[in-house]
């Protein structure tokens, strides 16, 4: 019986599995001095063979701010891609294959990323992202 899992919750500007060089962006549409990043949230840890599912709880700025990502063997970590100019908390509810739910709160951290450097910057136009 798990009471805990041993999971973390993760967000990045890079593509997670790939060499951190790129991160992507576009100028948001009616702002055009406020650029907009494209990361990455998903889960680590030892008991992700145990998830179901997990609902990351966006800021309610975000339309549909509470989404749901099954953990599929073509999305193992429970990978959710969004579009943001800013830092927030995420709220977390990971589903294990028991049904229970285990919950998180994740302090965006990808800032840092962008502080270090040493990457290039890709722009995307806003209809390419709308996708992800």
């Amino acid at each position: 019986m798990i009471s805990k899992l041993d999971l973390q919750v993760k967000d990045t500007v890079f593509e997670p599995g790939s060499p951190p060089e790129v991160v992507y962006y576009q100028d948001e549409d009616d702002n055009a001095n406020r650029r907009l990043y494209k990361v990455w949230i998903f889960l680590e840890g030892m008991d992700l063979p145990y998830v179901a599912s997990v609902t990351y709880q966006l800021h309610p700025t975000f339309p549909n701010p509470n989404r749901t990502v099954r953990r599929t063997v073509t999305n193992c970590n429970c990978q959710l891609i969004i579009w943001t100019w800013g830092l927030f908390k995420i709220k977390v509810a990971v589903k294990d294959k028991n049904g229970r739910i285990h919950e998180f709160v994740h302090d965006m951290k990808y800032d840092a990323e962008l502080k270090q450097g040493g990457f290039k910057l890709k722009k995307v136009e806003a209809a390419a992202s709308r996708a992800s």
